[in-house]
């Protein structure tokens, strides 16, 4: 049930923003042209870019095929404006030393102490 607040950008909003904003102006790309291409308003694109607005999934993956990018690609690239987030490590499962989903434990989820 939606609670009538909007997210915040976190840190991640933040980067992708930075991220995103440094490629179209590398590709001397122009929020006017862009924003219609991906679906977006103008200024959604300019909220966004400026890290005030959230961006769903689809939008973010609209603006990565515009430029030429993957969603991994733009959450991992170096920031040139220094990220206060960690280095994240995209992998294939089978290379990641971290589990992407638990093994089947032999907990039947019962309380009578077995298993």
């Amino acid at each position: 049930m939606p609670t009538g607040t909007k997210p915040v950008p976190g840190p991640l909003s933040h980067h992708v923003a930075r991220v995103l904003t440094r490629e179209m102006a590398r590709q001397h790309k122009r929020q006017i042209e862009v924003a219609p291409a991906v679906g977006m308003s103008p200024s959604q694109l300019s909220r966004t870019l400026a890290a005030r607005k959230v961006l769903t999934i689809d939008q973010l993956h609209g603006l990565c095929d515009y430029l030429g990018l993957s969603i991994s690609e733009v959450v991992t690239m170096d920031d040139a404006a220094g990220s206060d987030l960690p280095r994240i490590g995209v992998r294939p499962a089978e290379q990641n030393d971290r589990a992407v989903a638990k093994q089947r434990s032999s907990d039947r989820g019962g309380d009578d102490g077995h298993g």
